[in-house]
């Protein structure tokens, strides 16, 4: 998920992931390991390149890309029900992002973001469109319910050849926006984020994390990849820093840095940690690693995984976790 958030991801998976085929003629793959050994729990598997998860209602959503190599194989919403996913009714062909607020499941697909209500415990029955972006827009990352009826989502970079080491040219590209729920509009809260991903509430910070894929075309000066504050009016100083580092002293610093290509996805706070999916890991296969929610060393929490990780959530002190085999994991850490 590095320059369009899913296409490189997906091509670059392509070797490391269980096709259907290998599943079908091997078996499902192996759980990953926990750190603490507590049992990791597999609640479903089958979802289409699972991107980020939601709670509502007692029941657990989760949004999904779908398989770029595969068309015909669609994203979209899935409730995780009797160990399946089932796909949910109105599903747009890919989503980003979830996020809920009292009886409400918003979702970022691309150019809109949704808002999904009266739940009656087999679908929504009500759909509203929050926001329909200009059509030159990058598309809507993940989001999170900000205070005061807003939404705050990342912003992909542009399309082309130059959006790995050059600013956006499309409307808020590189940016994390507020999409205010009642009306649409947008405003732009922190600048300079080359793929600002997916964003959570964090105890201790004021304003959501959100992990920050950074540059690959440096070859061995490539930067490491971040998680950022999004405080509001913060500039990050994509594409000068970390490409120059001589220019990073006059940017906003950021909350923590990864091994370049480490590749940072879902994050979540939950027992006094912060819990960081890493799709590519650092150095011995994707992982799942922890860290002090205030900053410092990350470590090891989730390993073993046959294929990149992307999804994470916290809910009701159990762990979370969607692969790119198409399996969703539970664990209480």
């Amino acid at each position: 998920m590095r320059n369009h958030v899913i296409g490189v991801t997906i091509a670059v998976a392509a070797a490391l992931a269980w096709s259907a085929a290998a599943l079908a003629a091997n078996g499902p793959p192996p759980t990953p390991k926990a750190a603490n050994g507590h049992k990791v729990t597999v609640l479903a598997r089958g979802v289409p390149t699972p991107t980020v998860f939601a709670f509502l209602g007692g029941q657990t959503f989760v949004a999904a890309f779908g398989d770029e190599r595969h068309p015909k194989i669609t994203g979209g919403v899935f409730l995780l029900k009797g160990g399946k996913p089932i796909k949910l009714p109105g599903s747009p062909r890919s989503v980003f992002g979830l996020a809920t607020s009292g009886d409400t499941l918003y979702l970022s697909s691309g150019h809109q973001i949704l808002a999904w209500s009266g739940w009656n415990g087999a679908r929504f029955t009500q759909s509203r469109v929050v926001r329909t972006a200009p059509k030159r827009f990058s598309g809507f990352n993940g989001i999170v319910v900000a205070p005061g009826g807003k939404l705050y989502s990342g912003v992909s970079l542009s399309g082309g050849k130059k959006a790995d080491y050059a600013h956006g040219t499309t409307p808020w590209a590189n940016d994390v926006v507020s999409v205010d729920i009642a009306s649409g509009a947008i405003e732009v809260v922190a600048k300079g984020m080359r793929q600002p991903w997916q964003l959570a509430y964090v105890p201790g910070h004021s304003s959501p994390l959100v992990s920050d894929l950074g540059q690959e075309n440096l070859k061995k000066r490539t930067p490491p990849d971040y998680v950022v504050e999004v405080k509001p009016g913060a500039n990050f100083g994509f594409p000068s820093c970390p490409a120059q580092p001589a220019t990073c002293s006059k940017f906003s610093k950021p909350f923590a840095k990864f091994p370049p290509h480490s590749s940072p996805m879902g994050l979540g706070a939950l027992g006094g940690k912060l819990y960081i999916a890493l799709f590519s890991g650092t150095g011995k296969g994707p992982e799942v690693v922890s860290m002090p929610p205030s900053g410092g060393k990350f470590k090891p929490f989730l390993t073993g995984f046959v294929a990149p990780v992307v999804a994470l959530g916290v809910h009701a002190g159990k762990l979370y976790v969607g692969d790119l085999t198409g399996a969703v994991y539970s664990i209480k850490p």
